[in-house]
């Protein structure tokens, strides 16, 4: 049986997706797949069973069927945290390495799917790079690509894992780093002994989000244009900038919605006319009646939240990326992209996979 650990050097980088697109692949090859996450970080009762979000949806996507109470052993509740901070929490480690032995015993390979960074969880004894060495595991690291700097982490993961290390995927690669991933990024990383298992690019269906599960996200209240709530958000602009200076920032870039004080009417006009999707008004101040006739003119739903900008901004940040994960079309498509750009051949090689294709 073996064993392979998804991680990363930092949180966001598609983890979730990527560990998705692999099991696909890999049953698809028929091999026996199995697949936990040893610590979640985003309770999920299923059956008054206590699990993880991410956790539930890949074994879902994989069509498993598993104890749901071993594919994610430790689930951080707030409870668990302030325990963890006041006082040491033994036996954390030793119930993931039986979950994990009992998820194992009829399969070809596990996947371990990681949380935040393969540093994370020291507090807690279940840091990545404890639990790769309990597991026996072999690691690849998802980095997202955000520049030719990401190889100072990538270059540390390796030297921490050692011989665990498997190589390295780069993900959400936009069309703007794709020259400098190529051109520098990649050629140094194969100089410096380092496996390039796969480079995805950004796509922007995968990576966009409806106006409607944004409302729910934020506990938003929906203006006006409830008819436009199907449309697909791929960014995120604050509006706090000079009015004379937004529209042309707006325009920039394609399909955003704009965060913007509910008073901040001359930011309001300027990403309407500039072609936003939706308008997040914060502080739950609401807009004029000039304001919001022009939006319906337009099209373009606007929304109320309590919060103010900077909150709603880094909210967004924060879960933005797994509430896309509910879209079905969405993560077949995700799970796609990964069997397109990743070297699978390489993978079975380097684990010593054997399959009849």
């Amino acid at each position: 049986m073996i064993s392979l650990y998804v991680g990363s050097t930092s949180g966001y980088t598609g983890k979730t997706l990527i560990t998705m697109g692999l099991g696909h692949k890999l049953k698809k090859d028929g091999l026996r797949v199995g697949y936990m996450k040893p610590v979640g970080i985003l309770p999920l009762k299923v059956d008054d069973i206590l699990t993880d979000h991410d956790a539930w949806r890949i074994y879902r996507a994989l069509e498993l069927k598993d104890p749901v109470p071993d594919i994610c052993p430790v689930v951080l509740t707030q409870e668990l945290a302030v325990i963890s901070y006041l006082k040491d929490v033994k036996g954390l480690l030793g119930k993931i390495v039986n979950s994990f032995n009992r998820l194992s015993k009829d399969k070809d390979i596990m996947l371990i799917g990681g949380y935040g960074s393969v540093y994370t969880g020291s507090y807690l004894g279940v840091q990545g790079l404890q639990v790769i060495k309990r597991l026996n595991s072999k690691a690849v690291i998802v980095v997202k690509y955000e520049g030719e700097y990401i190889v100072d982490y990538v270059l540390q993961a390796k030297k921490d894992l050692k011989d665990k290390f498997l190589g390295v995927i780069l993900n959400k690669v936009t069309e703007d780093h794709r020259q400098s991933a190529d051109e520098y990024a990649v050629p140094f990383l194969k100089r410096k002994g380092v496996d390039i298992i796969g480079v995805i690019p950004q796509d922007p269906v995968v990576g966009s989000i409806t106006v409607e599960e944004l409302t729910e996200m934020l506990g938003g209240k929906v203006l006006c244009c409830h008819d436009k709530l199907g449309n697909l958000v791929e960014h995120f602009l604050i509006g706090a900038m000079q009015a004379d200076r937004a529209i042309e920032y707006f325009k920039k870039t394609r399909r955003n919605a704009v965060i913007v004080g509910g008073d901040r009417v001359d930011i309001q006009l300027s990403a309407i006319e500039s072609g936003s999707v939706c308008l997040i008004l914060t502080g739950e101040l609401y807009p004029s009646e000039i304001i919001l006739s022009r939006a319906e003119q337009k099209e373009v739903p606007m929304m109320v939240v309590r919060e103010d900008t900077f909150s709603i901004a880094k909210k967004l940040e924060k879960l933005s990326v797994r509430l896309r994960l509910r879209d079905k079309s969405k993560v077949e498509r995700g799970m796609n992209l990964v069997a397109d750009n990743v070297d699978f051949s390489m993978i079975y090689k380097k684990l010593g996979i054997k399959t009849g294709s």
